[in-house]
């Protein structure tokens, strides 16, 4: 089994477990416009891997990333610019790492010249405009796909995708300009996933522990009850439901959410509404 896996649901509290198996680094999803929040990557979960020592890695695919209609260089300008906010606010993901974008179908010769450069042409002068973070650009699909976009100069890194029959696979396999190579699904405990292999630095990184926060203590004022939630937004699943006058600990706030420890251990648990708390 090999020490990486990509996986495409929340998989948090199988963290130990997975580390135990001998896994190294996860590599998970962010997705401005996903119709299943727990594919994405949340806050606490990076934390959970962290906390059993475990590298991450990341890689954007959008709501229909595995047609053409998810690639324009207006859709790469708003992705790129939700993986920077999502990395930076969010994760914390840190500067020198990577994020990879999905080109999950065996794109054409003519959709890469018309549709996907445009969009890593958007993606490369978001992420390398001043000030930004510094992340790393990969691409992930077929052979042709990783091949063009990195021989544009609009990637960092590419991550070959376990589909043999897609074009040019078994020639860029050959070739060993591949960072990632994804191999067929599996399970590892109650974990579906697929393992990969990498060929040298890939842009994963390692999420530092969070040291004990100064907090404010906050009560919730919700009379029937406050959703915590996983993320910043109604988009994320709900992680438990606090009751009318819980006392929490406001780690920081992310625009109108408040990232809140419940425990008071100074570690983040989850996120609420800052109008429901006094």
């Amino acid at each position: 089994m090999s020490d990486i896996i990509d996986v495409s649901q929340a998989c948090g509290k199988q963290a130990r477990a997975l580390a135990d198996a001998g896994v190294q680094t996860i590599i998970r999803y962010y997705s401005r416009d996903t119709g299943i929040p727990e594919k994405r990557l949340s806050a606490l979960e990076a934390r959970a891997f962290a906390a059993e020592g475990l590298r991450i890695a990341v890689v954007h695919e959008a709501r229909r990333g595995d047609t053409i209609g998810a690639f324009s260089a207006e859709k790469g300008a708003l992705d790129a610019a939700y993986c920077i906010d999502y990395a930076r606010n969010i994760i914390g993901q840190p500067s020198g790492s990577a994020i990879y974008f999905a080109v999950d179908f065996d794109a054409s010769a003519l959709e890469l010249k018309m549709q996907i450069i445009p969009y890593f042409q958007s993606v490369k002068t978001a992420l390398t405009a001043p000030g930004v973070g510094g992340y790393k650009i990969g691409v992930y699909g077929s052979g042709r796909t990783c091949q063009t976009i990195a021989h544009a100069g609009l990637a960092n890194h590419t991550w070959l995708a376990q589909s043999t029959g897609w074009a040019d696979h078994a020639t860029y396999l050959k070739s060993n300009a591949w960072a990632l190579r994804q191999l067929a699904a599996t399970k590892l405990g109650e974990v579906r996933c697929d393992p990969d292999i990498a060929n040298g630095p890939f842009g994963d990184f390692v999420l530092a522990v969070q040291p004990h926060a100064e907090s404010a203590e906050r009560i919730v004022i919700a009379r029937e009850g406050l959703r915590m939630r996983a993320g910043p937004g109604v988009e994320h699943g709900v992680v438990r439901v606090l009751p009318l006058d819980a006392r929490v600990h406001e780690l920081k706030l992310v625009g109108d959410w408040a990232m809140i420890d419940i425990n008071g251990d100074g570690a983040a648990d989850g996120f609420v509404s800052r109008h429901y708390l006094r």
